[in-house]
């Protein structure tokens, strides 16, 4: 009977320290995923103000429509500006009168050499 009984006071004081252990894990868990939400949350406020490339002033005025169209968001796929200017820009980078880029001769020789 005494060893029973000592087996019960065993799995008690195992189930005591399972729980106080659990609940550390789970507070330092808690913990951890509230300074990451707090760290999150400090970098979204930095990404809320645009960026110092996109407040530069282009000479182009398709570029300042783009930007334009951009901080409207989902409105500017129904916008009529919005459309024109990806229209155009669609143009001009699948247009067939580009000019391919001069060849790098340095490299050409280079790889030449390799041969």
């Amino acid at each position: 009977m005494r060893r029973f009984l000592f087996r019960s006071d065993r799995l008690g004081a195992l189930d005591r320290r399972f729980v106080r252990r659990t609940s550390i894990a789970l507070g330092a868990g808690a913990a951890l995923c509230g300074v990451a939400a707090l760290l999150a949350a400090r970098e979204g406020e930095g990404l809320q103000s645009s960026p110092p490339a996109m407040q530069s002033v282009s000479s182009d005025p398709l570029v300042a429509e783009m930007r334009r169209c951009q901080l409207l968001g989902e409105p500017g796929a129904h916008d009529a500006g919005c459309l024109a200017a990806w229209a155009e820009n669609r143009r001009r980078f699948l247009s067939l009168d580009r000019r391919p880029l001069a060849p790098n001769r340095a490299a050409a020789s280079a790889m030449a050499g390799e041969r």
